[in-house]
């Protein structure tokens, strides 16, 4: 099972505890006759929320684990029994030892919108292709085999150069 790591920096006593918050936009519109009418206006951002303890050199530790933290841009974070999700890290939090030489912290992410998985319809998953970007980068990007992604996109004669904005189905 992975551990959790964020940009490739493993936590291995991480997390203690996880919580993950999904929500979906709702608007409330009048009806010509009466009444209302309500209609999924699309979803928030996945944020992923919890607490971890660091160890041993515990100034040290936290210091790794703020300089991922103060990092302007997204990366992948790796929790265990979850598939990889891009990220911001938006918050950390010391919160005091909870043994000797036991630092407990908060953590906070959210999902960076420009790597957000489509769930279409019928529930099949896909994503978009951003500027530049080819399926083997895409791959990496979402944590998923190349192999198995360009299989799945049969419709994309050339992997190496697909069209931006192209829909792309996950494995």
């Amino acid at each position: 099972m992975a551990q959790f790591s964020y940009k490739g920096e493993e936590f291995p006593y991480s997390p203690k505890e996880i919580h993950l918050s999904a929500a979906k936009r709702l608007g409330q519109f009048p009806l010509a006759f009466g009444g209302t009418s309500i209609q999924q206006l699309g979803k928030e951002l996945l944020e992923i929320s919890g607490t971890g303890e660091l160890t041993g050199d515990l100034a040290g530790e936290f210091a790794r684990l703020y300089r991922l933290f103060s990092q302007s841009d997204s990366g992948i974070l790796q929790l265990p029994g979850f598939s990889p999700i891009h990220c911001y890290f938006t918050a950390l939090e010391g919160v005091g030892q909870s043994g000797p030489a036991v630092l407990e912290y908060r953590f906070t992410f959210v999902e960076d919108p420009a790597y957000a998985d489509i769930l279409g319809a019928s529930g099949t998953r896909s994503a978009q292709l951003l500027e530049g970007e080819t399926l083997y980068t895409l791959a990496r990007r979402l944590g998923v085999n190349a192999a198995e992604l360009i299989a799945a996109n049969p419709q994309i004669a050339d992997p190496m150069s697909p069209e931006r904005g192209s829909t792309v189905w996950l494995p």
